[in-house]
């Protein structure tokens, strides 16, 4: 499998980190939307990333569809994400807002850095970081009332989400809020990345 995309981008790091977890062999071709859309474009006609090339040539594009399948191949006791229930809702809800703040903050990041500084609206901008803060506060309070990971003892796609999103956060938007800000979301992140299939994939800032 060959998976399209860089790290920076919290959808491809995510991607990446199951793709660890579930110890799956795959190669990364390390493609940047902002100098290499050309390319990107022909594993993905939108030019996003993640794109996954899988054995057979066929082709998956973006990342929850992308884990769908991963999880469906190797996640057959359903560790990361159980197969039906109240417990696999609430594990898609914290993930849908973990999700919901790497798309803010992407949309933020490029609010800043694609246009020109005379056409960046300020009034767009505070509302995409009062989304971010909103919903890595919903988040916090998740955080705040678990105990080892965010759905209980055991690690889930909820947690490789919102670690993902938690330090993109703090990669692209350090000013967004102070040290003392999420310590419960800042632990966990933490505690995430100490293990390989986070601290491998972590992108330097």
């Amino acid at each position: 499998m060959i998976l399209i995309g860089r790290n920076v981008s919290p959808f491809v790091r995510r991607v990446a980190s199951v793709m660890r977890l579930l110890e799956i062999d795959f190669e990364q071709r390390f493609l940047a939307t902002a100098d290499s859309i050309e390319d990107i474009a022909k594993f993905n006609p939108l030019g996003r990333v993640p794109s996954l090339v899988l054995d057979d040539s066929e082709i998956l594009i973006d990342s929850s569809a992308i884990i769908d399948y991963l999880l469906e191949l190797k996640d057959q006791n359903g560790d990361l994400l159980p197969k039906t229930g109240s417990e696999r809702r609430s594990i898609l809800r914290t993930v849908a807002i973990a999700h919901g703040v790497m798309e803010k903050g992407v949309a933020s990041s490029y609010e800043q850095t694609r246009r020109s500084p005379e056409k960046v609206s300020d009034e767009w901008l505070s509302y995409l970081q009062k989304q971010i803060i909103w919903g890595l506060e919903d988040l916090e309070r998740k955080a705040e009332h678990t105990s080892e990971w965010l759905h209980g003892d055991r690690l889930t796609l909820a947690d490789v989400t919102s670690i993902c999103a938690f330090d993109y956060i703090n990669m692209r938007h350090p000013v967004l809020f102070d040290a003392n800000s999420f310590l419960a979301l800042k632990k966990l992140t933490d505690q995430g990345n100490k293990l390989p299939a986070f601290s491998e994939t972590k992108p330097a800032i």
